[in-house]
């Protein structure tokens, strides 16, 4: 029995009692969400359809309710759920197969999923309006056992044996047991035989580890259903995962379990195995041999995977001996074990990724109206589920207080366009923010510094309003203050130092001091992890708009530029994006460990001692690095600053409430051809969280 009903009437009613959930007046009304904005910039061409073909989401994070302040992102679950209503129906008039796939993460983001105890208590049940074929957990989903548990009792109950978690056990009544099933053996509704598992990476960092586990590859091998699965008769492998696809195996027993479990089967078999990855929020696509591949469909509700394959052989195949329509077929190949020449390969591939929003969404299904430059969805589009669960998503929204409108951002505010110290950088923005709210009253005429880290932020502040659930998005980490009083400015000054901090200390006692660390130009702070790269930057490449049903742009009309957006370049080449789209400035990374200075009695010196504050999350590593320095601190100089119901998370809903503009008649977004700031655009961030 599951311990949260679907999403209904007296579930929302029930949620107001959540505290501070009542219905602000001061709310803007929802509209698709009905704030939210359509993109002007229409797909580039029709999708490429095959006899089995596969929409992908992964990493969504709780962001059922769309961008609001991005076009091009626009869209709700309830779009998405007619999007996926009509594809099944093209689907069944061409006598192919589609099938949905989900690679985890549903939690840790949008206030949707993180504004409730537990998390995801609505939004899970918004999720389920779509019938995914094969669905995973994430990392996220296993970070506390009652998160675990309650996705064992709630989600994975509703997809039954569609829900995959070959390698994650959940404690429930002190043993140890699936979260979901191992494995699924099953016939597509055409005849395909298809054998599928699930698998999600280790973060033993992170995870509770007293009450989850997660297995490595070389386990699953070892484990008698996996000998059970190995021996079914399959045309076609499905791996869903949450990790990145691109990663190799050296080691089944410490590697990625995506690609080991992979390598694990292509040495069973030389039948085709398609890979849906995530974890690493971009997108990207990778060629293994000339029968398997992968997808990495982005993050956050930005970008729905698109996979269309051909030829696959099957005895028990049923449907459509040749494709009809004028849609374009699979024509790509991935090279046969590392080599160029594949003009003799039967099996053709392709992919696209698929801008998240409704223009997007129409144009592949119902068609559009209007003409290419100012195009609009027909009504014929919403389907009545969609149309609910888009409903369902506005009361909920409302219920939560997620539309309550804290300011106007007058600008773009990114992780990696901007220099340290340039406005517009999010960073700068925290920094003020954290030095402006984050004030024991009777310590504020103390001078103190707020010690925070890139991992706080998760997503940029678009122009335009900003309201309570973007603050959820932005920072969706819950963690409160400590600090350690009147700490020496020597001691603080080696303990950053062990930690590699970028941000110079200079203390007023020093005299000259030459001895802090100086942040350069080129020398912004953390890289990745080498297991968890981001995704390679391209720009500058040109593309050309591709031809279309709509009324073409007179050509002495102004072309209006591409927005910023993803600009691919995966194992296949430079056309998997839906939309075209100008490249983005990201190449700007932040220091991993930076801090707030406030009430100091010299802006440029620090003072002899001063109070160091601190998030619980890096508390021991403060600790430790003072340790390693000899400096003389242990946990009993540690105390809390400020109440633990005030964390990170109230840090920017303050910040932005008292200080930007309260006018939001007047508080437009950033619309594709708008004029962007030549220092920098939108960024996209990526890299697994």
């Amino acid at each position: 029995m599951r311990y949260l009903t679907v999403l209904s009437t007296a579930t929302l009613l029930a949620l107001a009692t959540v505290p501070g959930a009542a219905i602000d007046k001061n709310a803007i009304h929802p509209q698709q969400q009905k704030e939210a904005f359509n993109t002007t910039e229409i797909p580039r061409a029709p999708l490429p359809w095959g006899m089995v073909n596969f929409l992908h989401t992964t990493d969504t994070h709780g962001w059922l309710d769309g961008h609001a302040n991005v076009p091009s992102w626009g869209a709700d679950w309830g779009d998405f759920v007619s999007f996926v209503m009509h594809m099944k129906e093209k689907a069944l008039q061409k006598k192919v197969d589609l099938l949905l796939i989900d690679s985890g993460d549903f939690h840790d983001g949008g206030g949707l999923s993180d504004s409730t105890s537990p998390k995801g208590a609505v939004s899970d049940s918004i999720f389920e309006n779509v019938d995914y074929d094969i669905v995973t957990i994430g990392n996220h989903g296993v970070r506390t056992g009652a998160e675990a548990l309650n996705i064992h009792h709630n989600l994975s109950r509703v997809y039954g044996d569609r829900f995959l978690t070959s390698n994650v056990d959940v404690k429930a009544n002190g043993i140890l047991e699936p979260i979901g099933h191992r494995y699924r053996a099953f016939q597509t509704r055409n005849g395909l035989r298809v054998v599928a598992f699930g698998v999600t990476v280790n973060d033993p960092v992170l995870r509770d580890l007293r009450n989850t586990e997660v297995y490595s590859a070389g386990w699953i091998f070892q484990q008698t259903w996996f000998e059970e699965a190995m021996k079914k008769d399959a045309d076609l492998y499905l791996l869903v995962g949450h990790a990145p696809t691109y990663a190799s195996c050296l080691d089944p027993e410490k590697d990625n379990p995506l690609v080991c479990l992979r390598d694990r089967i292509r040495n069973s078999t030389d039948k085709p195995i398609q890979l849906f990855g995530g974890h690493a929020h971009h997108r990207n696509f990778t060629c293994y041999d000339e029968k398997s591949s992968g997808i990495e469909s982005g993050k956050y509700c930005d970008t729905v995977g698109w996979v269309a394959l051909n030829n696959v052989s099957s005895p028990a195949w049923s449907g459509a001996k040749a494709l009809t329509g004028d849609e374009p077929r699979p024509s790509k190949s991935c090279p046969a074990n590392g080599q160029e020449d594949i003009k003799n390969t039967p099996y053709l591939l392709d992919r696209r990724y698929l801008d998240w929003n409704r223009v997007t969404f129409a144009y592949h299904t119902v068609n559009l109206e209007g003409d290419a430059g100012n195009p609009s969805v027909p009504a014929s589009f919403d389907t009545p589920l969609g149309r609910k669960v888009t409903d369902d998503i506005s009361k909920a929204r409302h219920l939560l207080n997620l539309t309550h409108f804290l300011g106007c951002a007058k600008k773009d505010y990114c992780f990696n366009c901007k220099k340290v110290g340039q406005d517009g950088n999010i960073y700068e923005l925290l920094k003020d923010a954290l030095a402006d709210t984050v004030v024991k009253k009777e310590r504020a005429h103390l001078a103190r510094v707020v010690i925070s880290n890139d991992g706080t932020i998760r997503d940029n502040i678009y122009q335009g309003p900003f309201m309570t659930g973007d603050a959820y998005a932005i920072v969706p980490f819950p963690n409160h203050f400590q600090y350690i009083a009147n700490m020496s400015c020597h001691d603080f000054r080696k303990m950053t130092s062990s930690l590699q901090a970028k941000q110079g200390v200079s203390c007023i006692d020093d005299g000259n001091d030459n001895n802090s660390p100086v942040i350069h130009e080129n020398d912004h702070g953390s890289r990745p992890d080498s297991h968890l790269e981001l995704r390679r930057m391209f720009g500058g490449r040109n593309f050309q708009r591709a031809t279309n049903s709509y009324k073409p742009a007179q050509q002495n009309e102004e072309r209006k530029p591409h927005s910023p957006g993803y600009t691919t370049h995966d194992a296949l080449g430079d056309d998997g994006d839906d939309t075209l789209h100008s490249p983005l400035i990201e190449n700007e990374r932040y220091m991993k460990l930076f801090w707030a200075n406030a009430s100091f009695p010299n802006a440029s010196r620090y003072p002899p001692s001063f109070d160091v504050i601190f998030t619980n999350y890096l508390t021991k590593k403060i600790l430790d690095a003072l340790n390693k320095t000899g400096a003389p601190y242990t946990d009993e100089d540690v105390a809390d600053y400020l109440p633990r119901d005030y964390t990170s998370r109230e840090v920017l809903v303050d910040y932005t409430a008292r200080n930007w503009g309260q006018d939001r008649e007047n508080c437009p977004i950033r619309r594709p051809g708008d004029r962007y700031p030549s220092t920098g655009i939108d960024y996209l961030r990526t890299g697994a969280e």
